[in-house]
């Protein structure tokens, strides 16, 4: 390892991380949520309801669980960059394989989606846990994060439209080729970022490599809690995220077009949230405190969205978007800053992996039940009720937390 960086060296490595990462995660993102946005028009095709995309959802997540697992030694090993590229490409040939139209092929298509979409996450924690100035970490870890936000506002406003102009299929491809794109485009920054790779050893981990981050991060008791936390408040957002647009089409009986802007609207009020929630808790320095808020504000939107009707008007029925959205889609920057700041030095990428075993879980199991619901009873509101009980259950552990003297 050469010399440490001088303070200009330091700055500069920050200032192109940040920007260049949040636009990486907006791009992937976007690969990550083409297929629920697809959905509405994809899976007549397929010969399957739009809501079993619902399963395509907790497929995608479950390899992402075996991504983001390995995906922190992978990173040291291979370079932050040079992972996030064949991540990229992956994720692209998943994506691209959607628009074969055949179930068989949807399946292997998340599959490949969650391996390539999954791990982004890790790697870009890596780089920013080395580069960033420690009173900026909240706040730069949600502007980092604003990238998924804001990857779904543009898939749920861009895709709609070219599926209606030009088919599902060119929609899907189109995705696919940015996303490959992206990989190429990046290549030059292997050079400021993938200095300290590990040398020697093996690229894929072996089980006791994976393992070892989870059991510490379970060990530790506050570390614990922001797990099981991960968990319910991704579920959360993957109702938001996932199933707002078929929620508007069936329940509260919009078009195509605007079930897409509703999910964009609370796409586009997450990023604010996830920069604005980040800066508070900077100022603060009290991180559980904003998680805890958070929760509060989950449940009271979440049932409001339960009991939102199609004949209220359209302005509050956004409202209430932008809401849930703040805060079930702007959670995530608080939280990954806090599991990064709690890793033992050089390690983020492993333990924000570890921590996102359970972030990812939460998705896995949620949207198969959700999609049960539905079959049993046909209602999309007793979801969001639930989402929103189970985010206030995790306000009061929070606050029992910090009750204990954590912050």
């Amino acid at each position: 390892m050469g010399p440490p960086a001088s303070a200009g060296t330091s700055r500069s490595l920050y200032l192109i991380a940040l920007p260049s990462l949040a636009a990486i995660q907006v791009l992937s993102t976007m690969a990550f949520n083409s297929g629920p946005v697809l959905a509405p028009a994809a899976a007549p095709v397929m010969g399957a309801s739009k809501d079993d995309v619902a399963y395509f959802v907790a497929l995608v997540f479950l390899t992402s669980i075996v991504a983001v697992l390995a995906g922190g030694s992978m990173t040291r090993r291979l370079g932050p960059i040079r992972f996030t590229q064949i991540a990229l490409l992956v994720a692209a040939c998943g994506v691209a394989l959607l628009t074969v139209g055949h179930i068989a092929t949807a399946i292997l298509a998340a599959m490949l989606i969650g391996l390539g979409g999954g791990p982004v996450t890790v790697a870009s924690s890596q780089i920013l846990a080395r580069v960033t100035p420690p009173h900026l970490s909240n706040v730069t870890f949600s502007i980092k994060q604003s990238g998924v936000p804001l990857g779904f506002a543009l898939t749920g406003a861009v895709l709609p439209s070219i599926v209606e102009a030009a088919g599902w299929r060119h929609a899907a491809l189109s995705i696919a080729l940015i996303t490959a794109a992206t990989a190429i485009v990046i290549h030059p920054l292997r050079r400021l970022y993938d200095d300290e790779r590990a040398s020697g050893g093996r690229i894929f981990p072996s089980i006791a490599t994976i393992i070892e981050p989870l059991a510490m991060c379970w060990r530790d008791p506050p570390l614990r809690l922001l797990c099981l936390v991960g968990m319910a408040y991704s579920a959360t957002q993957t109702t938001v995220t996932n199933f707002i647009v078929n929620y508007g089409i069936d329940h509260l009986r919009l078009d195509y077009v605007a079930a897409g802007v509703l999910l964009s609207v609370a796409s586009l009020a997450g990023i604010a949230g996830r920069i604005g929630w980040g800066a508070l808790a900077d100022a603060l320095r009290r991180p559980l405190t904003v998680l805890a808020a958070l929760g509060v504000i989950m449940a009271l939107s979440g049932l409001a969205m339960a009991l939102a009707q199609p004949h209220w008007p359209r302005w509050l029925v956004y409202a209430i978007a932008v809401v849930i959205g703040a805060s079930a889609v702007g959670w995530n920057g608080v939280y990954i800053s806090e599991c990064a700041r709690r890793a033992p030095p050089g390690r983020a990428g492993e333990f924000v992996g570890a921590t996102s075993f359970f972030v990812f879980l939460g998705p896995v199991l949620w949207p198969t039940l959700f999609r049960q619901l539905l079959y049993v009873t046909q209602s999309y509101p007793l979801g969001y009720a639930l989402m929103a009980i189970a985010a206030g259950f995790c306000t009061l552990a929070i606050l029992g937390r910090i009750r204990l003297g954590e912050r």
